[in-house]
């Protein structure tokens, strides 16, 4: 009885969610085809994520929603640029450089887009609680980062190590996609 009411639960599930699971381990571009199909040249929630991308309708904004590696983790620890960590000038060639969700076209956020994302932090599946690059200047050769714990703004030489997350414009019917999809 168990494994029908187990089975039962798990069917109802797939039927609420649309049946749109990627199973762990699945392929990127199986997922970015599944990403695509679902909808992000259309996405009619306020919110939108899938652990792929978070997408902030009223920010018109796309945020890179990727798990962070050891190796990240790592280079961040010891002082060093690799990924999604480093320094300023690697944050920047990092997200210009980035090739993600069928995307080319990523930049390092503002100031002001960086803190509007920590108010919703919740629906992005993948983080660190640690301060974040923003290609906002203060002065000198400083940046400002924000912290994701408490949303406080931080000032740091461009040479320090921090964490980085790329973002770009979420516009309908405009393509900035490999695929010339969107």
């Amino acid at each position: 009885m168990k494994s029908i009411v187990v089975v039962s639960a798990l069917v109802g599930t797939l039927l609420i969610a649309g049946g749109d699971i990627a199973p762990v381990g699945e392929n990127m571009d199986t997922i970015n085809n599944s990403a695509y199909e679902a909808g992000y040249e259309d996405v009619s929630q306020t919110t939108y994520s899938d652990g792929l991308v978070l997408i902030k309708r009223a920010d018109k904004l796309m945020w890179q929603d990727e798990k962070y590696l050891d190796e990240e983790e790592g280079a961040y620890q010891n002082s060093r640029s690799l990924g999604k960590a480093g320094n300023w000038n690697h944050a920047q060639m990092y997200c210009r450089s980035l090739d993600y969700a069928g995307f080319i076209d990523w930049r390092l956020p503002t100031l002001n887009e960086l803190m509007n994302l920590h108010e919703f932090k919740a629906g992005l599946q993948y983080s660190r609680v640690a301060d974040f690059w923003t290609s906002t200047p203060d002065q000198g050769k400083n940046y400002w980062s924000v912290y994701t714990a408490d949303g406080y703004t931080h000032s740091h030489d461009k040479d320090e190590f921090l964490y980085i997350r790329c973002v770009r414009p979420y516009e309908k019917k405009k393509s900035n996609s490999r695929s010339g999809r969107l």
